[in-house]
């Protein structure tokens, strides 16, 4: 329970089997309670809490979770557990900035009965979320307890467990992982209680990725990687340990980075030796097998967000194993395990390989257009090979875009045995596109971005080909992607010319528009709806109205824009 003593022999864990987690009654639980206002006392603290049902961890949401809160748990008629603060939560985001207004879960182990207090009674109301471990789990949790600690090899991948021996496969991410590049290590603590036992922390983990997920409402467990105090290494955010998986952990550079969290709070007392010792190891071989080293500095571009120190676009030198502090505004990892960080980089840096870095050459062949019709694909092509120009054959390459916050990826492919890739994106806006692939032992390599237009799909229509004149002709239609419209509009000479009389501009809202244009005086007009600029321009076919002096059996066009010809 939280604040109980561990009780356990400090053991590293090895991955086991976990067909229990293919089983419905190993899948964690959600359930809440609201907390009006009113149940604060004038001292800031609630009654003693019934939670609707036994729970393993807690946090709150809401406007009333704004004033720093404190909980304290306890099985019903068991003693209380010590209080422990609610941290904010803030400071742990996606780069997009989704989700995180949810304070940081707090393991409870067990309890029936909770209870809050605040500096000053909170100015709203809030919500209690609670997450229930099934029994199943917790069992399987004692097994996955190994009987000696291991040793790796200097760089050698330490003993991980995976997803599958924790319980993830009982919660799956919302979407497919994300992946960009590994240039530094942040280290977090999860700002909750640090005695748990060995065989809670599968548990733990559990609890926090259906937290993470469900109330948090990101992809998945946002950090990459979990370590406990007795030196247990948990995969974290789906998407493969040896790959550069973008994180929810650190905003405005999960993209460039891993994020490894260490289950606890560290702002009064420093990380165990066993579980810096599991870091160390951990990053020794991360960060060596996407090509940086674990000592030294790095320039990465902050993408912004609200709880970055600094605004996008600002260059920020940060060490290869850095605090989470040193990016965004927050005091994570806690000031003691901050201050273990330099002995930390000098551990890996005493177990990383010493080979140099690999040389990758990765090419994009020029895409056959400048510009592709929406919705149509865009082929790309390219070969990876090793700097004595080897084919590298079996090798994923992402092909990416550049979002507003950095480059997103939006297709997959492997490399052929003679290292020649290929792959196709559906295309629906114009931006740049490039290639990337993260070949083991050697630094990520990406193909310099390549600008490709979007052809608009327009298409119109005209409710009539008659009308009275001096009134009004609807045509609608639609454009896709979303951008204005410009109807050219000209009237046939009487020696068959058309020549242009005016024009009317459109500014659709969504997909589909209409527009009212109003022919003045009689003739044969011909109308041509055109969108794009540049080398991404499109047509729709010319529409052919008559306007005629009388109106019998002539329907005209109502309502929205009108241009008058």
């Amino acid at each position: 329970m939280l604040g109980a003593a561990a009780g356990l022999s400090p053991l590293v864990s090895r991955a086991a089997p976990a067909a229990w987690a293919r089983s419905a009654a190993a899948a964690p639980r959600g359930f809440g309670l609201a907390v009006a206002r009113d149940a604060f006392d004038a001292r800031g603290r609630t009654a003693v809490l019934q939670a609707p049902a036994r729970f393993d961890l807690l946090g709150v949401r809401g406007a009333g979770a704004a004033v720093a809160l404190e909980v304290r748990v306890r099985p019903r008629g068991a003693a209380w557990s010590p209080w422990v603060p609610l941290g904010s939560g803030h400071d742990h985001r996606p780069d997009a900035g989704s989700g995180g207004h949810a304070s940081d879960p707090v393991w409870a182990g067990g309890a029936d009965e909770l209870q809050l207090r605040a500096a000053r009674r909170p100015r709203a109301a809030l919500q209690v979320h609670f997450v229930a471990v099934p029994a199943l789990a917790k069992r399987h949790g004692a097994r996955v307890v190994a009987a000696a600690a291991h040793t790796a090899q200097a760089g050698a991948q330490p003993t991980i467990i995976a997803r599958a021996a924790w319980g993830g496969d009982a919660v799956k991410p919302r979407a497919d992982p994300g992946y960009g590049d590994v240039q530094v290590a942040f280290v977090h603590h999860t700002v909750s209680a640090n005695d748990y036992a060995a065989a809670d922390s599968a548990g733990i983990v559990l609890s926090m990725a259906k937290y993470h997920r469900d109330v948090n409402g990101w992809n998945d467990l946002g950090y990459n990687f979990v370590v406990d105090r007795y030196g247990q290494i948990f995969e974290g955010r789906a998407g493969g340990i040896d790959q550069a998986v973008i994180g929810a952990q650190a905003q405005g550079y999960n993209s460039h980075s891993t994020g490894i969290a260490n289950i606890g709070t560290f702002t009064d007392v420093g990380q165990t030796d066993l579980a810096l010792d599991a870091l160390a190891r951990l990053i020794a071989w991360k960060l060596p097998l996407h090509g940086a080293p674990v000592l030294g500095q790095i320039v990465l571009t902050s993408a912004g967000g609200e709880d970055n120190r600094y605004k996008s676009g600002t260059p920020v030198t940060l060490q290869r194993i850095s605090g989470h502090r040193d990016g965004d505004a927050t005091a994570c990892p806690g000031d003691m395990l901050y201050a273990q960080l330099p002995a930390l980089r000098q551990r890996a840096a005493g177990i990383a390989p010493a080979t140099p870095v690999a040389a990758v050459a990765l090419a994009m062949d020029p895409p056959a257009a400048s510009a592709v019709v929406y919705g149509d694909p865009l082929a790309l092509a390219g070969t990876l090979k090793r700097g004595d120009g080897s084919p590298i054959a079996g090798q994923r390459v992402l092909i990416q875009k550049q979002g507003k916050s950095g480059w997103v990826t939006v297709a997959r492919t492997q490399t052929g045995a003679d290292g020649a890739w290929a792959a196709s994106v559906a295309w629906r806006a114009a931006g740049r596109v490039r290639a990337r692939a993260a070949v083991t032992g050697a630094t990520a390599a990406a193909t310099t971005g390549v600008q490709v237009g979007c052809t608009p799909l327009l298409s119109a229509k005209a409710t009539t080909t008659r009308v009275k004149a001096g009134r009004s002709l609807a045509v609608s239609g639609t454009v896709r992607p979303l951008a204005p419209v410009v109807v050219t509009v000209e009237k046939q000479g009487a020696d068959g010319t058309f020549r242009k009389v005016g024009t009317t501009t459109i500014k659709p809202r969504r997909a589909q528009f209409t527009a009212h244009v109003a022919l003045q005086r009689p003739g044969l007009y011909r109308l041509t709806p055109r969108t794009g600029s540049g080398t991404a321009k499109a047509s729709a076919a010319a529409l052919y109205v008559r306007a005629v002096r009388k109106s019998s059996s002539i329907a005209g066009g109502s309502g929205g824009t009108s241009a008058a010809i």
